[in-house]
């Protein structure tokens, strides 16, 4: 029963979420008189769902007993197959969820009831479907016809009544977190479910090995008993289990549960759900900033699809009205992509990462009159694939700066920037010093502090797209035939290397590099949108290339980065401040909580002032750091709408 529970809440709760976001995305465009053919369609949903686990059970009922068995040991592996894709989806689509669901409302907007009808009964009937298919199979493997449908109807309810205060503001939980415990608590039990399945091929005499077995507890642990009910009905184990069923039990679980548990790395499945909400703003007190406009007139800001394949870049318009655009990049194509907009000197105005295959992601940027260079890159490496665009002045469009607190805290950042900037070309004059002298212990000692300064202020040093791989690429993004400088190569010399042999020039051209950047910060174009912007870039850093250990490859000073990067993005949330207080109240204190708790985080691994090297975090705590900083990047993610409004 408790298997079963867990199967129809988790199930539930995406089917509820899907409803959730489809209600308040109509409700928050205005469009709360067309929610009867969105009922209309979950409804269906719900009918062609329970007929579909109808038909499964007359199905098998009407077929003799070998039929049966082979009936459900096809239909239990097509089940583990399906809730093991469905585990893996959540976690690569989660964060675009929110605004596929929005695009597909506005076509059927357009298109009328029927229409509008049928995207909900698409969107909740795959989940349907799918529940009902797992649950009918974890019915078949326990035995039992009324404890599990019981179990699974009090998760579903569970869901609704959680939906429901999702969509009132009421609740707010961790659906990282929520997410990965129950998808961990599932693997476990489709492993049930598959071995009861290889059970019913056994049975059926489509598969050998039926009086083979691996053990049999049925004395310590007799079918009838309570106990025994619990193990079948939570971990589907049979007092008697043949070996083919154990094997198939541990080949399952155990690789599929630690490519769930362990972190994503940089260029894997797009990380967890914790950004489910994040497009909808779900709390009644929130305001729709996703629907307003960089003017504050209440007009849409412009809105373009980038649509990227794996030899195409191809925006909706090439002409574009200038101002606060945002851009949803839409990957059709089978690697995962990234956008870039440069302007015409090459400069980024703004950048979206690891968007994974069959996902989108969305880009606000300030685009001023003039022309600029779209440029997507399948695989996350060379030059990519480039479009040209163009963003003309409209006449109704006022100016940005309406707000003079938004230049002012634009001014303060510049400013913070240069400071920083100035930092690490100090801490790199006294590297290159050590290094000169021969002094391998002090070139360890000062590499990493070396590195705060330019850390914080990441996005804006990017930005400069020239000066970024010169002074901060990683070995693992070298390219065939470019040159590797910077301060990776001296850390490879110093702490793999384990010496100051051949490191004075990387060292002198790092500080003529860092130098360069110091001169250029002041013609860096820097306003609040690209400053909120950057507080999402310096969390995303850290989620795809440092909590995963691969940025400080050789020293594993990940640590000192990560704390940098947070101390970088919570200086631009200071700033932005006084302008939040007033454009999105309820934002302000979440941002604050969830960095605040990060950063309790990353306290706890500091002794007398210094972190230790990031292999001596277990697995476990690697896990709570990654999630602590997936629930600071969700308000983040909000952060630019926000500012834009």
């Amino acid at each position: 029963m408790l298997a079963n529970y867990l199967i129809g809440l988790r199930e539930g709760l995406e089917a509820s979420l899907v409803v959730t976001i489809l209600v308040a995305y109509l409700v928050r465009a205005g469009h709360g008189d067309r929610l009867r053919p969105v009922w209309a369609g979950v409804l269906a949903a719900v009918a062609v769902s329970l007929g579909f686990g109808a038909l499964l059970s007359f199905t098998s009922s009407s077929l003799s007993f070998q039929s049966q068995e082979a009936f459900g040991g096809v239909l239990s592996i097509v089940a583990v197959g399906f809730v093991t894709w469905m585990i893996f989806w959540m976690r690569r689509t989660a964060r675009s969820l929110s605004t596929e669901l929005r695009e597909r409302v506005d076509a059927a907007l357009s298109l009328g009831a029927g229409a509008l009808a049928l995207t909900a009964f698409l969107a909740v009937g795959r989940e349907g479907l799918e529940t009902s298919l797992f649950i009918w199979s974890a019915v078949q493997s326990t035995g039992e016809g009324v404890q599990p449908v019981v179990g699974a109807t009090l998760g579903l309810l569970t869901a609704v009544a959680l939906g429901y205060l999702f969509y009132r503001g009421a609740l707010r939980i961790n659906l990282s977190r929520f997410f990965t415990w129950t998808g961990a608590a599932l693997i476990v039990v489709a492993g049930g479910v598959l071995a009861y399945g290889v059970h019913d091929l056994q049975e059926a005499g489509l598969l050998p090995g039926l009086d083979a077995l691996a053990f049999d507890i049925s004395g310590a642990v007799p079918a009838d008993s309570w106990y025994g009910t619990l193990l079948r009905g939570t971990l589907n184990l049979t007092p008697q289990t043949t070996w083919l069923q154990a094997t198939v039990w541990l080949l399952y679980v155990v690789p599929v549960s630690v490519i769930f548990l362990r972190p994503a790395p940089a260029r894997a499945a797009v990380r967890a759900a914790t950004a489910v909400l994040a497009g909808i703003g779900l709390s009644a007190c929130s305001s729709p900033a996703s629907v307003t406009s960089a003017t504050g007139s209440g007009e849409a800001p412009a809105r373009v699809v980038v649509t990227a394949t794996d030899t195409a870049c191809t925006p909706s318009s090439a002409r574009l009205t200038a101002g606060t655009v945002t851009l949803r990049l839409k990957n059709i194509g089978s690697r995962v992509n990234e956008l870039y907009v440069l302007r015409a000197d090459g400069s980024i105005a703004g950048e979206r990462e690891n968007v994974g295959p069959g996902t989108s992601a969305e880009l606000t940027v300030d685009m001023p009159a003039g022309s600029y260079t779209l440029q997507c890159k399948p695989g996350m490496s060379g030059d990519g694939i480039k479009a040209a665009v163009t963003a003309t002045a409209a006449g109704s469009t006022a100016a940005r700066a309406a707000d003079p607190r938004l230049e002012q805290a634009a001014t303060a950042y510049r400013a913070y920037v240069l400071a920083e900037a100035r930092r690490s070309l100090a801490g790199a004059t006294q590297l290159r010093d050590a290094i000169k002298a021969g002094d391998a212990a002090r070139s360890k000692a000062l590499y990493a502090t070396s590195r705060i300064g330019w850390e914080r202020i990441e996005p804006v040093a990017e930005s400069f797209g020239d000066l970024d791989p010169r002074i901060d690429l990683r070995e693992a993004d070298l390219e065939a035939g470019q040159t590797w400088t910077g301060w990776h190569v001296i850390e490879k010399g110093l702490f793999a290397g384990g010496g100051t042999t051949g490191l004075q020039p990387v060292a002198d051209r790092l500080v003529t590099d860092l130098a360069e950047l110091v001169r250029r910060v002041p013609e860096a174009q820097v306003t609040a949108v690209t400053m909120a912007n950057g507080a999402k870039e310096l969390l995303d850093e850290v989620s795809h290339t440092k909590v995963t250990g691969e940025e400080e490859a050789f020293s594993h000073t990940d640590l000192v980065d990560i704390q940098a990067n947070v101390e970088g993005a919570r200086q631009i949330v200071t700033l932005l401040t006084p302008v939040l207080t007033g454009a999105a109240p309820d934002l302000v204190p979440q941002l604050e909580s969830t960095l605040t708790q990060l950063q309790g985080v990353l306290d706890e691994h500091r002794a007398s002032g210094a972190f230790p090297s990031y292999t001596t975090l277990a697995p476990a705590e690697r896990r709570t750091l990654s999630d602590a900083v997936d629930a600071a990047s969700e308000p983040l993610s909000r952060l630019t709408a926000a500012i834009a409004s």
